[in-house]
């Protein structure tokens, strides 16, 4: 029984946000199923964990049955809305299981084609399945999970009470003892809430019950990313080519069978953010708009330095809605204050409840975050060895650096259209963010000694496997889609129509 309750927690929340992304797309084009499917399923988990805290903000212990009849409150009228709109014949124009392997992307396919399908499907298949054993079989292991985010979530679910976890000198001079601390005491509570929902359903702390929503994640990230990819254009074999590569990571399946880490979770709801602002930029669609905002909004929960990935969307939008005079305008005003800022030594401020700030060209400080030393410290030979040598991303690290060179040659001679331009953007303001963390500030021992520096670059990698799939896809493709030059897609040269 214990289990049945589990897969109700896990699985009624992801059909009600399924059902909720079907409602919002009135038409079903090629790919939106499993989009629907990997997008709803992680919504659905936020909005447990929302209502959990909402428990908490009520004084309300730890509780199964609420959360789970609110879900399923809320999934009844996106079922029948879902129910209302079907007919015979569009069951049968957009049915999610057909044509994906007879007609492969709308043109004739080979044989071969077909089999190689299958044969990346199953294979998928089987890597998830020796994925979900390892969860099931294996108890806690990862050091991060012991320490840090499980800790919260076995005491509630242990004890049925919101006891708090705050800073060590608080918890030495409470005498009561209804204080809990951790090291990490400040980090968000969304990845520890995922945990507690599990053992809530479960009835009791269970570690194979706590882990398996780590098993939900990538595959969330697999259909998201697959389904995105076929509402890009991409053929369904492409697609899930890049599918392919993306699950076959060593580090990001490390990081599901020693469930325990944040960052796969980080990297799939940063990710998915990513694909579907590409997405909005490229056609208009406010839908794709929307899922990209409440994702990234959700980054600043998981871990904190979501907060610092959030705004590496600034640019992109920018880049995506400003025209070619006012970026530049623009790009000189940022040098000017830069300038300024510069000279001046910095600043230093002071925000109400959160505390102070302090930005200097020789020290960072922002509360929550951190304090980081700057200064140019780095070396180049972790990064070599992690990237290009050892075997923790197999390829990826040439496929990326080849990617960038054919992007850039390809903007020079054939012009750039916007949707180009923000990819581009993220890509560049990404590698500069991971170059400043881990060359500029005191994470550089991070890199040396090989932990963090693979860690926080799995939060990239879906997002970055994506726009490398869009940037061949527009080299192979005969119809790249025109967008009027004021909107989300237009080109940013006299050469917009021009295919690439």
């Amino acid at each position: 029984m214990e289990w049945w309750r589990v897969g109700i927690a896990l699985g009624l929340p992801w059909l009600t946000g399924t059902l909720w992304l079907r409602v919002l797309w009135r038409d079903t084009p090629t790919g939106f199923w499993p989009m629907a499917l990997g997008y709803g399923g992680i919504l659905g988990w936020l909005a447990v964990t929302v209502l959990l805290r909402v428990q908490a903000a009520l004084d309300v212990p730890p509780d199964f049955n609420i959360p789970i009849l609110i879900m399923t409150v809320l999934l009844l009228p996106a079922g029948w809305l879902w129910w209302r709109r079907r007919s015979p014949r569009a069951v049968h124009a957009h049915s999610p299981y057909v044509s994906e392997i007879g007609k492969m992307g709308g043109c004739t396919q080979t044989l071969w084609t077909r089999v190689l399908f299958v044969a990346l499907l199953l294979w998928l298949g089987w890597r998830l399945i020796d994925l979900a054993q390892e969860i099931w079989w294996q108890p806690l292991y990862p050091w991060d999970a012991w320490t840090t985010w499980t800790v919260r979530p076995r005491v509630w679910a242990e004890l049925r009470q919101w006891l708090p976890f705050v800073a060590p000198q608080q918890w030495l001079a409470d005498p009561s003892g209804s204080m809990y601390t951790i090291y990490a005491w400040t980090y968000p509570y969304t990845v520890p809430l995922l945990t507690l929902w599990s053992a809530l359903a479960y009835g009791g702390w269970n570690e194979t019950a706590a882990n398996l929503p780590w098993l939900g994640a990538v595959l969330a990230l697999g259909l998201g990313f697959y389904g995105q990819a076929r509402l890009w254009g991409v053929t369904p074999l492409l697609a899930l080519i890049f599918t392919w590569l993306l699950l076959s990571l060593p580090l990001l399946d490390t990081h599901v069978a020693l469930a325990g880490y944040a960052d796969l979770w980080l990297a799939t709801i940063f990710g998915l953010a990513v694909i579907a602002c590409f997405q909005w930029i490229r056609d208009g669609d406010r839908r794709q708009g929307g899922l990209a905002l409440l994702l990234a909004l959700a980054c600043p929960t998981i871990k904190l330095e979501g907060m610092v990935w959030l705004l590496l969307f600034v640019p992109v939008l920018l880049v995506a809605r400003l025209h070619k005079k006012w970026l530049l305008t623009l790009a000189g005003l940022m040098l000017i204050l830069v300038g300024a800022w510069w000279l001046a030594g910095g600043v230093e401020f002071s925000l109400p409840g959160l505390g102070a700030f302090r930005l200097t060209p020789a020290l960072i400080e922002v509360p929550y975050l951190g304090r980081f030393a700057l200064g140019y410290r780095g070396s180049w030979d972790p990064v070599l060895m992690n990237f290009l040598v050892l075997a923790n991303w197999h390829l990826f690290g040439y496929l990326m650096l080849l990617t960038i060179g054919v992007a850039g040659v390809s903007a020079f001679k054939h012009g750039i259209k916007r949707w180009q331009a923000a990819g581009l953007v993220f890509v560049g303001g990404s590698l500069f963010a991971l170059f400043v963390l881990f060359f500029l500030t005191d994470a550089q021992l991070w890199a040396e000694q090989y932990t963090s520096i693979n860690r926080v670059f799995l939060e990239f990698v879906p997002a970055f496997l994506f726009w490398i799939l869009t940037v061949f896809q527009s080299l192979i493709s005969t119809n790249d889609l025109p967008v009027a030059d004021n909107s989300a897609g237009g080109s940013l040269s006299h050469t917009e129509h021009s295919p690439i």
